[in-house]
């Protein structure tokens, strides 16, 4: 929780709103600073009065366009604090993570996918320590992994597949955390397509982890799994910068 002595930023300066649509233009222009990074997560917004006259508006189109803002996720009132700004990486608005992620650039896909790969190994092997053969439901998942069409579905079921190597671990901390990674992996699935256009080398990469878990052999499941989270990685890494470099040439 935020302190009530949350720290508040110098003053921002937010390009005049369309007055066509007032609340939605000053929620766009303030949504582009928090992503922007010039609200940084952890600061307040300046209070109502100060605010609105930096924007040149009135305090009830201020408000209207702060409510439009709350429901991306992106700032949330508390009492007796003000309206707090939230990581944008986190937001419910996929969009919104989308255009932070352009604005960091690709240096925090490599993080999250260095992640990935550390949690990948650690679920291959707790999934095979659970003893050899109970893998029915991962068999199942890289089933419909060999029978994914290249693209989005072949990318929710490489997701799928990792999902139940989790799940066959029964590491609740484990699963929580995974949780986390996909709830970001999914908001930011459209900058990682690019990486799915072949069925056959996510089946070759998985089938390995699928029969070290079945052998119950943990050294080996830990290493064909961190061994495709890290070769998936670099494909992932290179789609995201491919996308992210469509997207400056096209702005």
């Amino acid at each position: 929780m935020t302190p009530p002595d949350a720290p508040v930023p110098a003053p921002v300066a937010h390009p005049a709103p369309d007055r066509r649509s007032l609340p939605v233009q000053v929620a766009e222009a303030l949504i582009d600073a928090v992503v922007a990074g010039r609200y940084p997560p952890g600061t307040t917004l300046p209070p109502e009065r100060e605010l609105a006259g930096q924007l040149g508006i009135n305090r009830t189109s201020l408000r209207q366009a702060i409510a439009r803002v709350e429901q991306t996720g992106l700032v949330e009132s508390r009492q007796g604090i003000g309206t707090v700004v939230r990581d944008p990486l986190r937001s419910s608005d996929s969009g919104i993570v989308l255009r932070a992620l352009a604005v960091a650039g690709p240096d925090v896909v490599a993080e999250l996918l260095e992640v990935r790969a550390a949690l990948a190994e650690l679920a291959g092997r707790l999934a095979a320590q659970q003893g050899a053969g109970a893998t029915d439901v991962l068999d199942a998942r890289l089933d419909d992994v060999r029978g994914a069409v290249p693209g989005s579905d072949l990318q929710a079921a490489e997701l799928a597949f990792f999902s139940a190597l989790v799940d066959q671990g029964g590491n609740r901390p484990l699963r929580v955390m995974m949780g986390w990674l996909e709830e970001l992996y999914g908001a930011t699935a459209p900058l990682f397509i690019d990486a799915f256009g072949s069925t056959r080398t996510v089946v070759s990469g998985l089938v390995p982890v699928a029969d070290a878990v079945r052998r119950g052999d943990a050294g080996a499941a830990e290493m064909a799994a961190g061994a495709y989270a890290r070769a998936s990685g670099r494909r992932l890494l290179a789609a995201v910068r491919r996308g992210l470099a469509g997207q400056r040439a096209g702005s």
